[in-house]
């Protein structure tokens, strides 16, 4: 999807760009397949938000369980557990 040059955009420090980059390729996948556009955006901006704090949470930890998190935290405050909303997925899924 092109998201090195998103990386720029939503400044992401260089010291941490590959695991964002990482973790982003992962939930852009996630959300292609199950989701939409705008789940993957918004994941892309919670991503360069953690990788913006001093010190970056996303040095430490697997990058699969911060892609997982991240999708899980954007799934809940969007109401995707809400089986009348759409896209609607359980939290098992």
């Amino acid at each position: 999807m092109g998201r090195s040059k998103d990386s720029d955009h939503f400044r992401i420090p260089a010291s941490v760009r590959p695991e964002a980059e990482e973790i982003i390729k992962l939930t852009d996948e996630f959300c292609a397949a199950h989701l939409d556009a705008e789940y993957g955006e918004l994941c892309l901006k919670l991503v360069a938000e953690l990788a913006r704090k001093r010190p970056s949470p996303l040095l430490r930890g697997d990058l699969r369980i911060w892609a997982g998190a991240v999708i899980y935290t954007i799934g809940s405050v969007n109401f995707l557990f809400d089986r009348t909303q759409r896209p609607h997925m359980t939290a098992d899924q």
